[in-house]
């Protein structure tokens, strides 16, 4: 079973990012049931379904243990982090980790390194950070045409107006749509130019 840290790392420059390094979400755990006192259990991450690194999370009253074996080491380490909870709106309790290197209350702690700390600790950054305006126009396209129940991917054709939509509203996000595709294919049309002419004899 592969030890924590053995996923799979991000490949470009920069920062690393979040979703390549082992992410912890406390909310995740509480949805399914698993922070109760006393409570042990697995949890691990797979990339295409297969396994990458896994760990070993036992309950404690206001903290959790996190037992991991590091695969570069064979190192055994365990981690306490420690739990906070605020109130929600409409009652009940929401649970936060406290991050053990500043202490700062967070949703999400990471495997970046040796222990499991936040983002900001781990110097991590989103995925969404290294995306140039063309890709992040390409992405905010393709979520008004999952709202407009349109076939994925800018290339395809429109899909018309959903039906129940109002006409206001369908034509409000297709003008919205519209104008972020212009931006992707000119963002494409940009990039196309200067690897012609790099490839110019």
């Amino acid at each position: 079973m592969g030890g924590r840290g053995s996923g799979r790392q991000a490949t470009y420059c920069g920062k690393d990012v979040t979703e390549e390094s082992t992410p912890l979400d406390i909310r995740k755990l509480a949805r399914s049931g698993l922070l109760v006192n006393g409570n042990s259990f697995g949890w691990c991450w797979t990339v295409c379904d297969r396994e990458t690194s896994s760990i070993t999370i036992r309950v404690a009253l206001q903290a959790v243990q996190l037992c991991y074996q590091k695969r570069s080491t064979g190192e055994s380490i365990e981690q306490w982090v420690h739990l906070q909870n605020t109130p929600c709106r409409f009652g009940g309790m929401r649970q936060w980790f406290t991050c053990p290197a500043c202490s700062k209350r967070v949703a999400v702690i990471y495997g970046r390194s040796k222990y499991f700390t936040c983002r900001s600790c781990c110097g991590l950054g989103y995925a969404s950070q290294k995306e140039g305006v063309g890709d992040r126009s390409g992405r905010r396209a393709d979520k008004l045409r999952k709202r407009l129940g349109w076939e994925a991917g800018i290339l395809n054709g429109d899909g018309g107006k959903p039906k129940g939509m109002h006409w206001v509203t369908y034509q409000r996000l297709k003008a919205e749509h519209d104008r972020l595709v212009q931006i992707s294919f000119h963002d494409i049309g940009r990039k196309f130019g200067f690897l012609h002419k790099l490839l110019e004899p």
